[in-house]
């Protein structure tokens, strides 16, 4: 018989994570928010074509006549243009990981469900405060989703987020640091970038990518772990079969085996985290099992409409 997988998130569960980014959003005591003067297109600190001036500078060859500063010109005896601040609708672009090792859990959810409520999550505050969504699926096949405001559209992400999840093996698999310059390569700076993954692939190769994205986005990474990944369950004695496909014996119930994991466990994820916060990441670890990851995870906020 033919096994079927239900889709990591019910619509309903989705329409909850949209209400409850509406009321996350809109509440100003959640401190760990991210705070931008407002939803739309906001002042940047870029200079390029736009409304506001921002200064005056000596005219180049190719500089459009209508936008010489006469009065310094006049004062200065030569030729000046204004420049403007360039306007820009602020951006957020999720990296969901739904690799083979993402799809493992023990309690309530697989990690990649809980991973795909968090993208959820950040792509509904965005769609609802104006902000341009864009993103990818990282699996065997990356799915790339375009930039856009659509709500329908970003919907559609969402549910593709959510989507079935079955069993892989981990052949053929893109790394981490495979996808990262691709990502660097088409962001328009000051897009707000999220990284959703438990990072087992966090190496060397991925440092100077996250370096160069730090340099124009600022960078929000999630670790999602399970809870069997932090301390062993009390299960007793257990045959376990390795990757290797050797089976071991192992008595679960052993404290002393027990505490050795716990804290072989904390250096682990505890040192990944450290890594990224030093890279200038926003680090935020979180377990599959928690229900609120919006209590926990800056989500896009913007003041006002």
């Amino acid at each position: 018989m033919k096994l079927t997988f239900p889709p990591l998130l019910t619509e309903t569960e989705l329409q909850a994570l949209y209400q409850r980014a509406r009321s996350a959003t809109a509440d100003s005591s959640l401190q760990n928010l991210l705070e931008q003067r407002q939803a739309g297109d906001v002042a940047s600190r870029y200079r390029g074509a736009g409304l506001d001036y921002a200064e005056s500078r000596p005219y180049q060859p190719g500089d459009e006549p209508r936008f010489m500063h006469w009065s310094v010109t006049a004062r200065t005896g030569k030729p000046h243009v204004k420049q403007f601040r360039e306007e820009r609708r602020p951006a957020v672009f999720i990296v969901l990981d739904r690799r083979s090792a993402m799809r493992f859990g023990t309690k309530v959810r697989l990690k990649a469900a809980q991973a795909a409520r968090v993208a959820a999550l950040v792509a509904f505050a965005a769609t609802q405060q104006g902000w341009a969504v864009s993103g990818v699926i990282l699996e065997a096949q990356p799915h790339w989703f375009p930039t856009s405001t659509d709500t329908h559209a970003v919907w559609e992400f969402v549910r593709q987020c959510a989507a079935t999840c079955p069993p892989l093996l981990p052949t053929d698999e893109p790394a981490l640091a495979s996808i990262l310059p691709i990502i660097n390569a088409q962001l328009v700076r000051g897009t707000h970038v999220y990284l959703l993954s438990d990072f087992t692939d966090l190496d060397a190769a991925c440092e100077a990518h996250i370096l160069q994205l730090r340099q124009h986005h600022p960078l929000f990474t999630v670790q999602v772990l399970d809870t069997a990944e932090c301390e062993l369950p009390a299960a007793g004695r257990l045959h376990l079969q390795g990757l290797d496909g050797i089976t071991h014996c192992v008595n679960l119930a052993d404290p002393a085996l027990r505490e050795q994991f716990r804290q072989q466990a904390a250096a682990l994820h505890d040192g990944q985290a450290q890594r990224l916060r030093g890279w200038g990441c926003h680090c935020t670890q979180l377990l599959a099992e928690v229900d609120a990851p919006e209590l926990a995870v800056p989500l896009p906020h913007g003041v006002g409409t």
